[in-house]
């Protein structure tokens, strides 16, 4: 009896030493890897805080604890050590806008996208490739649909979403219906690239809703919020996604609805594959994107499958819809509440275009020149994408000025840094059109599309769009802003996108006014 008394007791110590002697060596293994982060770390020597160099929690407090705010704290940083800083174990940032083409080049040198900052839970698409060969191969049969030719092709499409959007701005003006602009310009933006990528019975046609993009909308904000959570927990983010949608709404509000999008997206590109494998019911002028992918004899067979084109056609859509939609709200909302600047523009747009419902060609919106800075300075200061976006440079350290960041780091630089430097951009945060004109200078610092070969595949695209909606919009109708303030459009969270105020309701207004 006294032995078997004393066996438990034996099993708890046992138990407790080997817990004991596991944290131990779990410690142990932290202060050594900790000690190597700031003594012999490549690294090791940048400026920043201690803290950063140890480890990522430092960053998870600011992106995930504060909701995005660690773009400001860099900005901070810089503020105390200068165009160079260690921000985490292995990424230096850097703030000297000159840098910028070094670090986002376009020649041949190897570069791949840092894996830590990356958001490839979100799906195997271009933007989250890593590797620079991988990306070539995939960027190569996607870019001619996105040069300017394939966009010029397309413009009879974008001018049919254009005809819609007016008729529904017509229709508001008749009601007194208050119009979120973020809701129609996602409609708009979506409507024309999901066509484009899908087809006619894959467009999304939100603009003929009731809401319009309401619910692609608070669909994408609820991801997006999540962005820098999924960063810091990528493994937890990609099992969250297999679940049942029950279990995930209860987990992460507003997630269920990013789930069956995917859904639909699959079954749309497996609608795709089966045309192109039976060669029925797509005539050669219907052809879309993913049929042309499908097809491309020059992608290997595993980058056809069918979730790898799912998710190729989910970034294409989300990334053509999204920046735009963002982009087009806040500046129309700097239009509005910059009077000269409004009037400047539609007395431009008055004189040149003479029937304000016939919808111009792109050719001759893009000679208009203060439209064409009124887009340019949209684009600056509505900064839809803040993403540090770092680079590896795989075979070789990179010069920065006297500093010499090793080959295997992570370097970066947020486009909000160079868009918002007041040598620059002098007052950055006034909507000011006349700082594009007759001045060459600042054509180098258009960084919002990004720089290089990994820049924005849909830049013509999105210019296309912008130019099409401002020109249309300002010459027909007067809007009228409804319970909106500048907190609405002040981009204070960086979940990769830019984002207003959590609160926020949105650009919302009235169309008080028609020709």
């Amino acid at each position: 009896m006294l032995v078997e008394s004393l066996q438990p007791r034996n099993w708890d110590v046992s138990a407790l030493g080997a817990f004991l002697l596991l944290f131990l060596a779990w410690f142990t293994s932290q202060a050594l890897l900790f000690l190597y982060r700031i003594t012999i770390h490549p690294l090791a020597r940048f400026p920043g805080p201690i803290i950063a160099g140890l480890t990522y929690w430092y960053e998870y407090y600011y992106d995930v604890s504060k909701e995005g705010r660690y773009l400001w704290k860099i900005i901070e940083l810089h503020e105390k050590y200068g165009p160079i800083v260690r921000i985490n174990p292995n990424e230096i940032h850097a703030s000297d806008p000159s840098w910028f083409a070094e670090i986002y080049h376009g020649t041949n040198t190897v570069t791949d996208r840092d894996g830590w900052y990356n958001l490839d839970f979100l799906g195997d698409g271009l933007a989250f490739t890593l590797g620079h060969e991988l990306h070539a191969t995939r960027r190569a049969p996607l870019a001619p649909y996105f040069s300017a030719q394939s966009i010029r092709a397309l413009e009879p499409r974008i001018t049919g979403v254009v005809a819609r959007m007016v008729r529904r701005l017509e229709e508001f003006h008749a009601s007194g219906h208050i119009v979120n602009l973020y809701h129609m310009f996602a409609a708009y933006a979506l409507d024309i690239v999901s066509e484009y990528a899908l087809g006619e019975d894959g467009s999304t046609n939100l603009m003929g809703l009731p809401e319009m993009g309401r619910a692609w909308s608070e669909m994408t904000t609820a991801q997006i919020r999540n962005n820098p959570l999924g960063r810091h927990f990528k493994s937890t983010m990609r099992v969250m996604l297999f679940m049942p949608e029950w279990v995930l709404v209860r987990l992460v509000p507003g997630l269920d609805g990013f789930v069956k999008y995917q859904d639909s997206l699959l079954r749309q590109t497996q609608r795709v594959l089966t045309q192109n494998d039976t060669g029925e019911g797509v005539l050669p002028d219907k052809r879309t994107i993913l049929h042309e992918l499908a097809a491309s004899p020059t992608l290997p067979p595993r980058e056809k499958s069918l979730v790898r084109l799912k998710d190729e056609m989910n970034m294409v859509i989300g990334a053509g819809g999204e920046t735009t939609a963002q982009t087009l709200t806040r500046t129309c909302y700097h239009l509005v509440t910059t009077p000269d600047v409004l009037a400047r523009l539609k007395r431009e747009l008055t004189t040149t275009l003479k029937d304000p419902d016939k919808i111009p060609s792109i050719d001759l919106l893009q000679n208009l020149r203060y439209l064409t800075a009124v887009v340019e300075e949209g684009l600056r200061i509505s900064f839809p994408v803040l993403a540090r976006s770092p680079r590896v440079f795989r075979r070789h350290a990179l010069q920065l000025g006297d500093w010499t960041v090793p080959a295997g780091s992570a370097i970066s630089m947020s486009p909000y840094i160079v868009l918002t430097n007041p040598e620059i951009f002098p007052d950055p945060f006034k909507f000011n059109p006349d700082r594009w004109i007759d001045n060459p200078d600042i054509q180098k610092y258009r960084v919002t599309f990004g720089r290089g070969k990994r820049g924005c595949l849909g830049k013509t695209l999105a210019y296309t769009e912008l130019y099409f909606a401002i020109a249309m919009i300002f010459r027909k109708f007067e809007l009228e802003l409804f319970d909106t303030t500048s907190e609405d459009v002040e981009v204070v969270h960086d979940f990769f996108m830019g984002t207003a105020r959590n609160e926020s309701k949105g650009v919302r207004a009235r169309v008080v006014g028609s020709v």
